[in-house]
């Protein structure tokens, strides 16, 4: 019996307890990869310097705004297709790794070509080639963990995961102490990606030989074109205020824009690994029952968005708090300007935390084009924004134009969902006003006291009268007990 079906039918225990340890395993594996990103980008930062380290974010946000073309949504597709029919995986394996290979020199070709246009001389182009050869490399390392995502290989996940940024970190202390430049960051990088393509290829192939079928590379770029279209308006959305602020303003502004925006990468890591976990399933499991149980597809989406509300409070809040203290230790007192804006950003990250399940279930109901629209107007409108307010207030512009931007995406996603009686506004109200509410108490709380507590006790506080406040308001439910049970006792049912 090949080796994917061993992997799904090896454990028979509630799908809710297999999901969740998955979601631990990852969150395991991206807090060891969190404190080594964080511990690596300080040393990058501070190695740099303010200037240099703006060079580097702005030619690394030019090259990620063609990562939509390297990718061309295959990765999503293959996780569409291998995810409905597991019989399925090796052909769309293979025609993925294909037609990776033939957008392989186009993009490349592309990127130095705009990067020329663009102003871009001498050694900034070879940063340029660089950073282009890796997002090819790593465009390949999505689609082997798509497979081990569709596979329930998320231990194998984490551990490529942890042992890459243990590599990336030794590798650019090693460039970085040699000769400190964005030049041999860029060529270590580069270095990085072409080993962890091989390895990761190869351990890949050894488990699941993909297989090539020409006649259904015209089906599966039906979708592929479309989830290629969303990953094309996401890029321009997540890179273009760098980018642009790179052209209006001095490279000690990008630099400074950079390091406050990190922070909401690291505080978007809990809703990415849940999507990353749940997404197959939920594939899988509203094709199954949107026909037959739609209360069943909407229970999903209120366990989630419960969940998320309450982490998304601790989260930004938390965020907003300790922005000070987080940037001096990380970055060091260069980058003291970065403070305001990632205190700014705490509400952005409120917002990715809460959207999440929105975007999941639109996602696994194949609304594909209705997210495309959605983020397409969402990029358009940042882009306006971004040259409209960049020239007068440079990086505070630049946040403007990203918080505005996200707000219009998320009313978006909530009317045209209530527009599909996917959802009500009064269960959105419900299921996220407790956790506000009992955020902005404990918030006033510590604030109140501040100047009076060190650091630990303020967490130690917060988190302790946030959990009591949850408690007080009766925000869990005799249903999250039973689910509770089936996902730590394993008598419980799936």
């Amino acid at each position: 019996m090949p080796f994917y079906f061993h992997a799904l039918m090896k454990k028979k225990e509630p799908l809710s307890r297999r999901l969740t340890f998955g979601i631990f395993y990852l969150l395991g594996s991206s807090f060891a990869s969190l404190l080594l990103n964080v511990i690596t980008i300080g040393f990058v930062a501070r190695a740099l310097g303010v200037e240099n380290f703006g060079l580097y974010s702005a030619i690394l946000s030019f090259v990620q705004l063609f990562q939509f073309l390297s990718d061309f949504g295959l990765n999503k597709t293959l996780l569409k297709f291998g995810s409905k029919d597991i019989s399925k995986v090796q052909i769309s394996f293979g025609n993925a790794l294909f037609v990776k290979s033939i957008l392989m020199l186009p993009t490349i070709f592309l990127i130095m070509f705009l990067g020329l246009l663009s102003g871009y001389r001498n050694e900034e182009l070879f940063i340029l080639l660089f950073f282009a050869v890796s997002l090819i490399l790593d465009s390949y390392a999505t689609v082997f963990s798509s497979i081990r995502r569709i596979l329930g290989s998320f231990r194998l996940i984490s551990f490529f995961r942890v042992l890459r940024t243990a590599i990336n970190l030794v590798i650019i202390y090693i460039a970085l102490t040699i000769k400190d430049s964005v030049l041999s960051l860029a060529l270590a990088n580069m270095l990085l990606s072409l080993v962890i393509f091989i390895v990761s290829l190869i351990n890949t192939v050894i488990h699941l030989k993909p297989k090539v079928r020409i006649k259904l590379i015209t089906d599966f770029f039906q979708d592929s074109v479309i989830f290629s279209l969303s990953d094309f308006f996401l890029n321009i959305y997540a890179r273009i205020s760098i980018v642009l602020l790179s052209f209006y303003s001095d490279l000690h502004s990008v630099g400074i824009f950079s390091a406050a925006i990190r922070f909401t990468k690291i505080a978007n890591l809990l809703p990415a690994q849940v999507k990353f976990a749940l997404l197959p399933t939920m594939y899988r499991f509203v094709g199954e029952v949107k026909d037959s149980n739609e209360n069943k597809v909407k229970r999903i989406f209120e366990i989630l968005l419960k969940y998320m509300g309450i982490f998304a409070t601790i989260v930004a809040i938390g965020i907003f708090l300790f922005s000070d203290p987080i940037i001096h230790i990380v970055f060091g007192d260069k980058y003291n300007k970065s403070i305001p804006l990632v205190q700014l950003f705490s509400m952005f990250i409120y917002l990715r935390f809460v959207e999440t399940p929105f975007k999941m279930l639109f996602i696994a109901m194949e609304k594909h084009k209705n997210m495309v629209f959605f983020q397409g107007l969402t990029s358009f409108l940042n882009i306006i924004l971004n040259f409209a307010l960049i020239p007068s207030f440079s990086v505070y512009g630049a946040f403007y134009s990203t918080l505005i931007s996200e707000i219009f995406f998320v009313l978006m996603l909530v009317y045209s969902g209530t527009k599909h009686s996917i959802w009500m506004l009064k269960d959105i109200y419900s299921l996220t006003v407790k956790s506000a509410i009992a955020g902005v108490i404990c918030l006033s709380l510590i604030l109140a006291f501040k100047e009076h507590l060190n650091m630990v006790i303020q967490i130690i506080l917060f988190i302790t009268s946030y959990i009591s406040i949850l408690f007080l308001f009766k925000t869990f439910d005799k249903s999250d007990k039973e689910l509770f049970s089936k996902i730590f006792f394993k008598s419980g049912s799936s």
